[in-house]
Parts: C-alpha cells; structure tokens; sequence
C-alpha cells in the first residue's frame, strides 16, 4: 500500500461531482497523494426505496462508467494514471464515504443533489458526511465554483471565540500554508434583538466587538509562530454570521470552518454550517 496522503472524492456522474474530482486531483498533485474516486451504489434503491427496484448490475454499470469519466478528468489535471484508483462500492454514499474517511487525509464531494427539490438547500449526503466524517471534508459546487480556485490567494477561516477554535484556526493556518494564500481570520459577533436579548447600544457592541478581537488576536499569534510564512490578519464584526460570512466567502479560494464552530451545545452540525453548505461562493473545508 502507497505510504502517500489519500484523497477520496465521492463520483456520482453530476457536474458537482466532477467538480469534487477536478479539486481532489489538484489537492492530491500539490501534496503528492493518491486519489481513490468512489461511486457509491444505494442498497436502499435496490430494495425498492420509493416503491421502484432497480436493476444492481445496471446501477454498477452506471457507477464503473461515473468513475471512467471522473478518472479521465482527473487525469486532465495532471495526476498520473497510477496514482488514481476506482471503486464501485455498495451502500449510501454518506456511509460510503464516511467509512472511506478514517483511512483518508481528506474527503472531497459535490455540495448538491444531482436532481430534484434538493438542489434549492444541500444534499443530505454533504451534511452527513461533513457531521461524521474522521477527516477533513470539502464541499464544492460546480455552479458556485466553477472555475480552478486559487486565483484570490485569499483564506477565510470562520471561527468563535471558544477554546475548541483553536483547532479550527489551526486548519486555517494549515491550509493557508499550503494554498501559499493570506488567511482572514473571521469571527462575527451577533447582536442580540429581540426575543433573544435586550438591543447593545453602540458603545457596548463596539467594547463586544474590541474583547472578541483581542482574545482572537491572542491565539492567532500563538499559532502563527508555527506559520511564519503566512501572512494574516483578524476581523471582527457585528451582523448576522451566515450573511457575513457567505458574503466574504465571494473573495475567497477557500472557506475553513470547524464543526463546533458552527453548532449550538449538543448537536453536531447547526444551522450556520447548513446554510454555508447550501449558499457559500467558495469550497468550504470543514476541518475534523
């Protein structure tokens, strides 16, 4: 077995599919990986989900041709022919790559559906890989993305102010070293109106806003001694996170969050995650 980083993309025959394939193999070049490109076959369709049984040797046809297709534009990238491998593998694809993910450096697929009412929020196989996954995991959109990424040199990294960020931000850094990018170190302060809390005054939000910045400021510095290659810098700003951050997400190659990051205490993924998932205007790295 190669002693190289593994990239796995989820193949699935869709423009977001091929997409996923085009980045892994750029990821897999620059870090001298191998790329696994796996085509998931639904056991629930042959069991007659939905009322209709489908054919499994037409399925895995259908699965071996996706995989022809991902390969050769994998190959486009420049990845050579035996660094590339392919499987039609059985079950849903969130498990598939989700299982595929513990012996993976990183796990790379579509951000929506192929088809149907799904493509308005995010396909249920992003959200159960990026809530389960052992490693990091992009998500990338061929409408949102469609040309190479690299170009702005410019990182986001999106995250709170607890102690579990800090994992986040070192992604960040990772990523930001990797890409040779500046990194944006981004925290969003939401002012609580309404039911959730009595309006801050414009004095009080800006002290709010100048104690987060200094705690951040704090720990990037702490890390960024590991990085001194990379050039950064600290945001804070007060206004609501998903509309802050989709928002800079324009200026971005890449968006690094961390799951804590965006969840509320006891569930894993919440609803800032779902909406950058759904709505970002760049690859979302969601970091383990």
């Amino acid at each position: 077995m190669s002693e190289r980083p593994l990239i796995v993309v989820g193949v699935d025959g869709s423009e977001d599919g091929l997409r996923a394939v085009k980045y892994g193999a750029g990821v897999a070049a620059l870090i001298d990986g191998d790329l696994l490109l796996a085509n998931a076959v639904d056991d629930t369709l042959m069991a007659g989900a939905w009322g209709v049984v489908y054919d499994p040797e037409v399925l895995h046809e259908a699965g071996v041709a996706a995989n022809a297709a991902a390969k050769a534009r994998a190959m486009e990238e420049g990845l050579p022919a035996e660094r590339i491998s392919t499987e039609v593998i059985m079950g849903t694809p969130g498990g598939v790559l989700t299982r595929l993910s513990e012996v993976a450096s990183l796990v790379v697929l579509g951000r929506r559906a192929a088809s149907g009412l799904e493509r308005m929020f995010v396909g249920s196989t992003s959200v159960a890989v990026v809530t389960n996954a052992a490693c990091p995991v992009v998500v990338i959109s061929a409408a949102a993305n469609p040309d190479d990424v690299g170009d702005k040199r410019r990182i986001g990294v999106a995250v709170n102010t607890d102690p579990g960020s800090r994992s986040t931000l070192q992604a960040g850094f990772e990523q930001a070293r990797l890409f040779s990018s500046k990194l944006e170190i981004v925290h969003v302060v939401q002012p609580p109106v309404g039911f959730f809390g009595p309006k801050l005054s414009p004095a009080e939000l800006e002290n709010q806003i100048q104690f987060a910045k200094g705690g951040l400021e704090a720990v990037a510095k702490s890390i960024a001694e590991q990085f001194p290659e990379v050039d950064y810098e600290t945001i804070v700003v007060a206004d609501s996170p998903i509309n802050e951050l989709v928002t800079r997400s324009a200026d971005y190659d890449l968006l690094v969050m961390g799951i804590s990051d965006s969840a509320i205490p006891g569930v894993q993924i919440g609803g800032l995650m779902r909406g950058l998932l759904a709505h970002a205007m760049c690859p979302l790295y969601v970091a383990a």
